[in-house]
């Protein structure tokens, strides 16, 4: 398997029929990398895309945060590395490796990483 990405980056087309598998400990690496020279201390890809499903990778380096928005479809965000925190105006949520969050569309949310970290973010779906 491939290792990384390189960028650009083309999303994979969810809208086709196809199997695609990804590192996702490597491009987490790589992504780490490049939060760590971002000014904003993060960095991001997205590995799939369709009408019905978003699949996002994210790094954060230790102290980064995305300030308070809201996702376009429920989705759930799943701790691949580090220590993250998911707070709502209910909720500060402290996630580690292999934790994960669900959340609908009209949550209004923002996380901060309290280490270096990574995480996976799926947006949308049906059932």
């Amino acid at each position: 398997m491939n290792t990384s990405f390189e960028r650009p980056y083309r999303p994979v087309d969810l809208n086709t029929s196809l199997t695609k598998a990804f590192p996702l400990m490597s491009m987490a690496e790589k992504l780490m990398e490049e939060a760590v020279s971002a000014t904003s201390g993060r960095a991001s890809l997205t590995l799939a895309r369709g009408d019905e499903l978003t699949i996002v990778v994210v790094a954060m380096k230790s102290e980064a945060t995305l300030v308070e928005h809201s996702a376009p479809a429920a989705a759930t965000v799943i701790v691949l590395s580090g220590n993250i925190i998911f707070s709502t105006s209910d909720n500060k949520i402290t996630l580690e490796q292999g934790d994960s969050v669900t959340f609908t569309a009209d949550i209004l949310h923002s996380v901060h990483a309290s280490e270096d970290s990574a995480f996976l973010i799926v947006i949308g779906g049906s059932s």
